[in-house]
């Protein structure tokens, strides 16, 4: 499933938010930002539902597009696995 993320540049690296789920991260480089992104969108996810918990609608981008607190940052989607597609370790 995919999942908008917004990331904005700061001193040390990139602040990543995950609007739909109310979610911040952080990384060094735009790439590690959004492996946090996934990261923290799978704890959430699993959290979710391991509390049977209903995960919220994610929002028409033009929403968050229209969103003054997004003005003028980059918008990126990331590929977050399935829970039952995850390969055990």
């Amino acid at each position: 499933m995919r999942y908008l993320i917004v990331l904005e540049p700061t001193e040390s690296g990139f602040s990543v938010q995950v609007p739909d789920l109310a979610i911040m991260t952080h990384g060094i480089n735009i790439e590690l930002a959004k492996q946090a992104a996934r990261t923290a969108i799978r704890i959430n996810l699993d959290a979710y539902q391991e509390s049977g918990q209903v995960v919220p609608d994610r929002l028409p981008i033009e929403q968050h597009f229209d969103n003054p607190d997004l003005l003028d940052l980059l918008f990126a989607y990331v590929e977050v696995p399935d829970s039952m597609d995850r390969i055990a370790a």
